[in-house]
């Protein structure tokens, strides 16, 4: 992707929205936003750092989640993040797309880190844009990075959700696949 591609407003009004299946996927439709002149289109994704409530915010300390099954010594830990749906973004062609991006990000946490509340989320203005190597010159996503704030009694409710999966793994596999 060329360097010089500013980041494209996709709060801007009168973007077209759509959905398409994408290769790594094709079982799901991926929500974006399209130019009708400037052909430009960005599917949209969002990642929350979730601090715990009630204590100083360290930037450095943050919830994280990992995929199941990977090794949990390795780096794959991450902020839960998520890109939004077709069935998610269309829904409701009133509702603007920071309505849908906080929707998004909420749903995409409690599937990772099982956390259902969130205290004072807000969009933090951080967006981090770029192309898949796969997409066409003028496609391009976008993680909309929140910030949120989650008491430990929510914590420790998810651990125990956790664990009560890790001890009822067929459980966890029927949860797993997002349909």
């Amino acid at each position: 992707m060329s360097k010089d591609i500013p980041i494209l407003d996709v709060f801007q009004p009168g973007l077209k929205r759509g959905a398409e299946r994408l290769a790594f996927a094709p079982h799901k439709r991926y929500f974006y936003v399209e130019h009708p002149t400037e052909g430009w289109r960005v599917y949209l994704r969002a990642c929350c750092f979730l601090h715990e409530a009630g204590v100083p915010v360290k930037k450095d300390r943050f919830l994280v989640v990992k995929r199941f099954g990977s090794n949990p010594h390795a780096k794959s830990w991450e902020p839960p993040k998520g890109q939004m749906e077709g069935k998610d973004g269309l829904r409701d062609p009133n509702q603007s797309i920071l309505e849908l991006l906080e929707e998004n990000v909420q749903r995409e946490v409690e599937e990772e880190a099982k956390i259902k509340e969130i205290q004072h989320l807000k969009h933090t203005g951080l967006v981090l844009q770029s192309q898949e190597k796969d997409y066409p010159a003028n496609h391009y996503f976008q993680y909309h990075v929140f910030q949120g704030f989650v008491t430990p009694q929510e914590i420790s409710r998810a651990a125990e959700e956790f664990k009560w999966l890790h001890e009822h793994p067929k459980a966890w596999e029927r949860m797993r696949k997002d349909k």
